[in-house]
């Protein structure tokens, strides 16, 4: 009995790690995007999680930046909490008269209610982590 005990551990274990190495707070590519381009096209279907950025912490070599976005109380998604690393591959976008104009992190700060849709799969954790596919600001601090 205490031998399946000892490998049901390892086997969580192993998959705690395999979701944390997947996902991570702050993996994937180096750096994020510049707005080489200054439109964006905004991605498809409703936002994984929207809500104000409670924390914003600068990354590491592998993440441009590092939030905790929580969600607004009525916006209907599936968390009220994530992490969520802003990677290279991730875009940050506002709309405006012109339509949606590509921006950098630079533009993010705490306070700010954005939309964020997820790339990839996500790590079952509290709150959830994952990586940013897209960022759009929707109210930026004065």
């Amino acid at each position: 009995m205490r031998h399946k005990t000892r490998i049901y551990a390892a086997l969580a274990v192993l998959a705690l790690l395999g979701a944390a190495a997947a996902v991570g707070a702050c993996g994937g590519v180096t750096g994020a995007q510049s707005p080489s381009s200054p439109s964006v096209t905004p991605p498809t279907g409703p936002a994984d999680i929207t809500g104000v950025i409670d924390a914003l912490q600068p990354g590491s070599a592998s993440c441009a930046v590092s939030l905790l976005v929580v969600a607004d109380p009525d916006a209907g998604g599936g968390y009220d909490r994530a992490q969520v690393a802003v990677v290279g591959a991730s875009t940050v976008w506002a709309s405006g008269d012109d339509g949606a104009t590509r921006l950098t992190v630079d533009d993010l700060a705490e306070g700010q209610r954005v939309a964020v849709w997820f790339a990839g799969p996500v790590a079952e954790s509290y709150p959830v982590q994952a990586k940013a596919l897209s960022v759009q600001i929707l109210t930026p601090l004065d």
